[in-house]
């Protein structure tokens, strides 16, 4: 199995807090990996210095078999590493086919309408409203949008941050079989998400975060045989 992202004993700090202590981590070719925890436990300082937002005070990430500690986040994008924030930050002024467009920024001259109309085609919605303000879109179609975004730098590891916040249970299931989808078609996800029973429902292995460290990982079944930790951190009875 080719591992494409390690991360080895990465720290990260904001003055005197210490969010992410010596975590080490992989996601293979082909899988889905989560990373559980409650509000706090560092998970999207975690992912934002893999993006390279933040910067790590130790450690290191290798990407595709090269330490990519010192790239800026651009490069990091550029080389296919691409993350989709909490909150969607999509861009409201523009419409829905620039925010698009601007998934493709680091590609340079590079035609991607036919991208985009592929886009279309698996979201309707978003067809329908490509000329509008993507401040009318409901937060479902928001988080749609927000990946379709994501997809159009062409990454190999896409990273979610929390995609599920705020969503209606119905529109929770539909982005989860998107997730699969686009995992079927070759992409590897690195998933931090507080819906702990859908996250190891469709995730090949999970890690579990607590107050910036690793407590617990494995396969979703062997998170949920330790009852303890099922019940501490994964929501269980």
């Amino acid at each position: 199995m080719t591992m494409l992202l390690n991360i080895e004993e990465i720290d990260v700090r904001y003055g005197r807090n210490h969010a992410v202590k010596d975590v080490s981590l992989n996601i293979a070719d082909g899988e889905i990996v989560t990373v559980l925890g409650a509000n706090g436990a560092g998970k999207s300082s975690l992912l934002k210095a893999i993006q390279g937002t933040v910067k790590s005070t130790n450690g290191s990430i290798i990407f595709k078999g090269e330490n990519i500690n010192r790239w800026s986040a651009p490069k990091r994008v550029q080389s296919g590493l691409v993350m989709v924030p909490e909150g969607r930050q999509i861009f409201i002024s523009m419409t829905v086919e620039e925010n698009l467009l601007m998934g493709a920024y680091s590609r340079k001259n590079v035609d991607v309408t036919n991208e985009i109309e592929t886009i279309f085609e698996r979201f309707p919605n978003l067809k329908e409203r490509r000329n509008m303000s993507a401040a009318v879109l409901s937060g479902g179609e928001q988080q749609m949008l927000a990946i379709s975004r994501a997809l159009l730098a062409r990454p190999t590891v896409i990273m979610l941050d929390e995609p599920s916040l705020g969503l209606s249970p119905i529109l929770v299931k539909q982005l989860f079989e998107l997730i699969k989808e686009i995992n079927s078609e070759g992409l590897s996800i690195l998933l931090v998400e507080q819906n702990t029973h859908m996250a190891l429902q469709y995730a090949d292995r999970g890690y579990v975060l607590e107050l910036g460290n690793i407590v617990a990982s494995g396969t979703p079944a062997d998170l949920l045989a330790d009852e303890k930790l099922a019940k501490a951190y994964l929501g269980g009875d």
